[in-house]
């Protein structure tokens, strides 16, 4: 059995090309099964990609490029169509301002377009309140 760490990094502050990162993406690993099983390999980048591209934004959570709406204290990027097909995709994220650090918490396919499961905002809630107890670590 493999030793995982409970953070993965996506991107760090300061690093890319062309495009400087002005945050780092943290990504929570049960975030990243959540992904992986709900969207595919080939979603999985397309969300990567979508968070690379809010990384180089002064503000996330206002990023022209990406459909990005506040759910509580945490926010979820909206996609449907294209490459996940007819099926509305959420990826829910936090956002850790002291660290200029983008968390993402979890991915869901949404089954209508009312508003975010209860369930849903639970878990993320919990997931964030755990990142910024420590429960996952912090990136150095």
């Amino acid at each position: 059995m493999t030793n995982r760490k409970p953070l993965k990094v996506g991107v760090w502050e300061g690093g890319g090309s062309p495009m400087e990162y002005l945050w780092t993406v943290a990504i929570l690993d049960i975030a990243f099964e959540e992904a992986l099983a709900t969207v595919g390999e080939h979603g999985y980048s397309h969300f990567a990609m979508q968070f690379k591209i809010m990384a180089t934004s002064s503000d996330p959570t206002h990023c022209e490029e990406v459909d990005v709406r506040s759910v509580e204290d945490f926010y979820e990027v909206r996609d449907g169509g294209g490459v996940c097909g007819n099926v509305n995709v959420r990826v829910f994220f936090g956002m850790d301002m002291e660290r200029r650090t983008i968390i993402t918490l979890g991915t869901i396919k949404k089954q209508n377009n009312g508003p975010t499961p209860q369930g849903t905002k639970i878990t993320m809630r919990r997931r964030l309140r755990s990142y910024r107890n420590g429960d996952y670590g912090f990136l150095s």
